[in-house]
Order: C-alpha cells, then structure tokens, then sequence
C-alpha cells in the first residue's frame, strides 16, 4: 500500500508542477500583456488582471502542494540536529500530522467557500468564480495525499532528512 500512495504521491507532484509551470506562464504573460497595453498602446485590456489572479490563485497552492511532498514546507529545523534521531523523527512526523490537519481544513474549508460563491462570476470576462475559489480545495486534497505518503512510509522521513542534513 505505501509503494502505491508513494507512487501516486509523486505522479500527483508531478502533474502539480507541469500545471502550476503552465499558470505561471499565463499569470507572466497575461501581465506583460496587460503592461504592454496600457503603457505602450495607451489602452487597457479589461481582462489581464482577472486572469492574472485566477492563474496566481492556482499557481501558488499547487507549488505549495508539491512543497508538501518534497518536504520543503515550511518548519524549524535548527533545533532538529541536536536532538537524538528518535526524537527528532517524532517531531518530524508531529509536523506532518499538522500540515495534514491543514490539507484537510483547506479541503473542508475551500470547498465550503466554492460552493458558497458557486453561482458568482468575474466581473470583466465572467467566468464562473468557483474556477478560482477551487485552487484551495484542490491543493488541501493533493497536501493530505502528499503529508498520507510522508506518515505512512517511515523511510521516507529519514531519507528526506538524510538530504536536508547533507
């Protein structure tokens, strides 16, 4: 079981980071775009900066989901090293344990708040607002998916602290 939520685990990771890669390019060229517009054409474009922030909004919780499986959240390691292994692997699973507790309150949370504003639109190209508001719900699915692979492999824990170490 852990080989294949491991492997799903990582195959997720990689989707993340193509998809998060694809909004960031548009999030990139919506703006330059928008810039270009307003200061070299004299014109604005209505709909750069909504579709800037749709991109923003998904590039920023799928790069923090893959963050989650790479083992690069955010945590205080300084003290990690002067701790006895056993030790220090407790508190590196207690920190796993609480950033599945935060997938799962973005997952219950975003999804709330998606279907709260399920019938809103933007207002200048009018999209669906739940095509946004879903980045959080998604991103809680993929960290508790992520920070399940972490807790249940006891290697992987080692290994990655093997790497922070080296």
């Amino acid at each position: 079981m852990y080989r294949h939520l491991d492997t799903f685990s990582q195959r997720l990771a990689q989707f993340s980071q193509c998809l998060g890669a694809i909004t960031a390019l548009i999030m990139v060229l919506s703006l330059l775009l928008g810039v270009f517009y307003r200061y070299a054409l004299q014109s604005s474009l209505s709909w750069s900066d909504e579709v800037a922030l749709l991109t923003a909004s998904w590039t920023t919780f799928l790069f923090g989901s893959v963050l989650v499986r790479h083992f690069e959240h955010v945590r205080v390691t300084l003290f990690l090293s002067l701790l006895p292994s056993v030790l220090a692997g407790l508190l590196e699973r207690i920190n796993v344990l609480l950033v599945l507790i935060l997938g799962i309150a973005m997952l219950w949370t975003g999804y709330g708040f998606m279907a709260f504003a399920a019938d809103q639109v933007s207002a200048a190209i009018r999209y669906p607002m739940w095509i946004r508001n879903a980045a959080l719900p998604v991103a809680g699915a993929f960290i508790c998916i992520h920070a399940l692979a972490l807790l249940l492999k006891p290697s992987l824990l080692n290994e990655l602290r093997e790497e922070d170490n080296g």
